[in-house]
Order: structure tokens, then sequence, then C-alpha cells
């Protein structure tokens, strides 16, 4: 025990010291605002989707790939009943004008694309690719069916249906094409050429970094005055951080999943509030400065609250 501690803790420190420089290039005015943006632009367009190539190929067997699929059952639970948790508080905190979906959202849909696989990558190494998958497809059935739905109620230019041509072609960003590449590979038994495999692994290894930098980026700037309506930020960050990591964990253990799966679970649904929910939003023409603070906070905190998951996961 005390050797996977120690461990967890260089891998956290890793974490602090490449957020740290995220920072500074903020701080010390290297990188712009425009530049900024490029990080969570590359890594779900360029470096996510050729990394889930190359690692679905190396990693899974098709035997291991229909076994990953039964735990997206178990991801799809908790995400509900952390979503009925939410329902219940937004009855008695009743949230102030057009936010009650993004509430409701960022409570229970988690970033477990753009930043939860990278970590949860580097973390527990390749074996959490899996899980990782698992989880995210949980999320995302969620996020853009009855998570959207409740922000169209938001918004201004009318309800949306429960489930569309839209939510479908949501449900497949690039990072999920290249996963579906990989698996597709798997299924066939093609084995892509050497030089191929090397680019994507090299071009995949700047996940983890690209992601951190992003996260320490955020630290620098953030005016606590935004910090409002404080209660509801606090429960829908309480929501992130506590509760839904808190309730994936038991169902976890009641299922008797595999220790690196029940890992895996947690961190993903202790990860940031989705940052798509920024973005509908918008769209919605809800409360997207609400939508905003939420995404940003929780994304600087866990910087925080990562390796401490990090750590409590370690001793299971």
């Amino acid at each position: 025990m005390p050797e996977v501690l120690s461990q967890a803790i260089d891998s956290v420190l890793t974490l602090f010291l490449i957020g740290a420089i995220g920072y500074s290039l903020a701080r010390f005015k290297l990188v712009s605002s425009a530049v900024r943006e490029i990080f969570p632009i590359f890594v779900v367009r360029v470096t996510l989707p050729l990394f889930l190539v190359s690692e679905t190929v190396k990693t899974f067997t098709r035997d291991e790939l229909a076994s990953m699929l039964k735990w997206v059952g178990l991801g799809l639970l908790t995400v509900f009943v952390t979503f009925a948790v939410a329902y219940l508080l937004s009855l008695l905190i009743k949230p102030q004008g057009r936010r009650r979906g993004i509430f409701l959202a960022a409570f229970s849909a988690s970033n477990t694309m753009y930043i939860g696989i990278p970590i949860n990558l580097s973390l527990f190494g390749d074996q959490a690719l899996g899980p990782a998958m698992s989880y995210f497809l949980a999320n995302a059935i969620f996020f853009w069916t009855a998570g959207n739905y409740f922000m169209s109620l938001d918004g201004q230019i009318g309800r949306v249906p429960f489930i569309s041509f839209e939510t479908v072609k949501r449900l497949l960003p690039p990072p999920m094409l290249g996963f579906i590449a990989g698996v597709i590979l798997v299924v066939l038994g093609i084995q892509p050429p050497k030089f191929f495999m090397s680019a994507t692994s090299a071009i995949g290894a700047m996940n983890t970094p690209l992601a951190i930098m992003f996260i320490g980026l955020g630290f620098y700037g953030l005016s606590l005055a935004s910090l409002k309506p404080y209660k509801e930020i606090a429960v829908v960050l309480g929501g992130r951080f506590i509760v839904c990591p808190a309730i994936t964990l038991s169902f976890c253990l009641l299922a008797d999943a595999p220790i690196i799966t029940s890992q895996v679970f947690t961190t993903q649904s202790s990860l940031p509030v989705l940052a798509a929910a920024s973005i509908m939003a918008g769209y919605y023409k809800s409360d997207s400065n609400y939508a905003n603070i939420l995404v940003s906070l929780s994304t600087v905190l866990s910087l925080l609250t990562i390796p401490l998951i990090r750590i409590l996961m370690a001793t299971l």
C-alpha cells in the first residue's frame, strides 16, 4: 500500500508541475487568448482521435471490447441517480432565471473526454482506456438526451426533442470516431503499419500535457467577483466533486466491478463540468455566463481535486 500511495503522489505532483507551466504561460503573457483556444480544439480534433485509434488497436482484443461494453449500463445508472439527486436539489434551491437546466446538466455530467481520458490514462495506465470509454459513453448519452432537453427548457428558442438526429450526431465527436475506427480494426483483425502506429502514439502523447496546461491557464485571470450566486455554484461543485463520485463508487462496489473499473469510473465522475454545457447555454440563449463560470471554476478546482481522488483510489 505505501508503494501504491507513493506512485499516486508522484503522478499528481507531475500533474501539478504541468499545470504550473500552464499558469506561468498565462501569467507572463507568453500565450494569447487565441492560442488558449487552440488547446482543446487540437486535443479533441487531432491528438485524442489519433491516440484512441492506436491505443485501441494495441490494448484490446475482440473479447475485451465486448467485456468493456457491459459496464456502460453501470455508468448510465450512476449518472441517472446523480441526475435524480440534482433534480431534487433544484426543487429546494430553485435556481434563479434561466438556470435550472444548466444546474441539472452541470451537476450530473462531467468532462469525460477532453480531460477525462488523458487524466485516467496518465493516472492508471493503458488499462484505464476501456473503463474510461465506457463511462464516457454513459455520460455522453445522458448529456445529449436528458441534459440537452432540460437545458432547452431554459432557453428562448423552445424545447427540443428528447432524442433526435442531432442528438445522435453529437454522440459521435472526433475522439469517438477515432475509438470506433480502432474498434473496427480490432474486430476485422487488421494491424496498421508500424509507421502509422508510431506516428499516432507520438501525437497522442501530447494529450495529457495539453489538457493539464489548459487547466493551469484557467487559474490566471479567474475573477472571484463573478462567482455568484454562491449557493447554487457551491451546490454544483459539491455535486461534481463529492456527490457524483460518492454515488459512482458506491454502485461500483455494489456491482463488484473490477478495481480498475471502480477507480476509473469514480475518477471520471469527479471531473469538471462538461464544456458543452456552456456552448449549449449560449445556443439556447439561456444564462450562458452562469454556465461559463461553472465550467471555468470547476476546471480550475479540478487541479486540486484530481490528486485527492487519485490518492483515495489508491486505497481500493
